[in-house]
């Protein structure tokens, strides 16, 4: 049976300006449809042309978004590459191969950083409402939110139940009138170099909203789009640049899955095939998160490592990404980031839903995994 792989750049390797992308194709007789997939399918699959002995390329630009081919890229990033063909009537794709981009900035010149003492932040459930507020570096809708025992382990530990009306956005504290936003923060004190995990737990109830992308036919309600939900972010200065990290529920295409909460790369992590991580809602039941971060603005020196607990077992779990691995290079900040802070949210665009709930607890910055853990199945799994 015929292969096909990508034999040019290695994997691994770094590139920098317009770079050949080599496919080759052995075995077969009939050739057809050879395409190469840089990142996110929809927009970086490009008709491979062919020269001869097997080999097809394409000439990508590294300093452009794949998006048009023109717009400067922001930052380097890592690419995840792939071949796919029609080879005698069967279509046959290749492994991936990673790459990352360098025409910017060197680790040589950033720190080395590493985990910082004054990182180490909780909220805190178990006390009252304006205790658990004064924690914080800010919050915004805390009328909403009541601290309740643990719907599944009762009195051992307490979770904020928030609810976020439409009426929300008209509150004095919203920072805009176009989206409905409960947000909590962590200090904000997270800087280049900083390495450390931060950790939360989330339960949707039973009528958490699914969400739509305009023109769904699955949507009861007709073709307009729901817009997003935001559960968590990592964020900072200057807000209008947006947030390298976030998990949400964002259907982009009506191919989507249903009720799923994704971190999916953007401009900055634009490489990504699929999204980086993808979580089913499980209403009415814990989703424990550990996400461990290094931070910086270069491709070479930051990196994520994700471990999530949905039942299958007592801790959170890794949780791979292409082709198994599981630290992934990433960068999560720009150079002129200011310091950053990490956010549990409910946040929507407005005129969207009348209300919309969900279970927070665990909201925690430590310096281990374990330490991290919300362990919401400390009883036992519960697959």
């Amino acid at each position: 049976m015929a292969t096909i792989a990508i034999i040019s750049p290695a994997t691994e390797s770094r590139v920098s300006g317009t770079v050949n992308v080599v496919a080759k194709i052995t075995g077969g007789t009939k050739v057809s449809k050879v395409t190469i997939i840089v990142g996110v399918p929809e927009f970086g699959t490009r008709e491979a042309k062919g020269v001869g002995g097997g080999k097809y390329y394409i000439a990508w630009n590294t300093t452009r978004k794949l998006v048009d081919n023109v717009t400067p890229t922001p930052s380097d990033g890592v690419f995840w590459i792939r071949a796919r063909a029609v080879v005698d009537g069967v279509t046959i794709t290749s492994p991936f191969i990673g790459v990352a981009t360098a025409n910017r900035f060197q680790k040589d010149s950033l720190p080395t950083g590493g985990w910082r003492s004054e990182l180490a932040w909780a909220a805190k459930y178990d006390g009252t409402l304006e205790q658990w507020k004064a924690g914080h570096g800010a919050v915004v809708g805390a009328k909403y939110v009541q601290l309740v025992n643990d719907p599944i382990l009762g009195s051992a530990r307490k979770v904020a139940k928030i609810s976020v009306p439409e009426s929300a956005r008209y509150d004095a504290e919203q920072p805009t009138k176009t989206t409905v936003r409960f947000q909590s923060s962590s200090r904000r004190n997270i800087v280049e170099g900083d390495e450390f995990c931060v950790g939360f737990a989330f339960m949707p109830p039973a009528d958490f909203p699914t969400v739509y992308p305009k023109n769904d036919p699955a949507n009861p309600k007709g073709p307009d789009a729901t817009g997003y939900i935001a559960l968590f972010q990592f964020y900072g200065p200057p807000y209008v640049q947006g947030s390298p990290l976030v998990l949400h529920a964002d259907r982009r295409l009506a191919s989507d899955p249903l009720d799923e909460f994704v971190i999916r790369g953007n401009e900055l992590n634009a490489g990504d095939p699929w999204p980086y991580l993808s979580l089913p809602y499980r209403r009415g039941r814990w989703t424990d998160v550990v996400l461990r971060i290094h931070v910086s603005r270069s491709i070479s020196k930051g990196w994520i490592e994700t471990y999530v607990n949905q039942g299958a077992a007592t801790t959170v779990q890794p949780v791979p990404f292409v082709n198994g691995a599981h630290r992934v290079p990433r960068v999560l900040a720009r150079p002129d980031s200011e310091a950053f802070r990490t956010d549990m949210q409910i946040y929507r665009v407005a005129n969207r839903f009348p209300v919309v709930s969900m279970y927070q607890t665990g909201h925690r910055i430590a310096r281990t995994v374990a330490e991290a853990d919300p362990r919401s199945y400390r009883n036992g799994a519960k697959p």
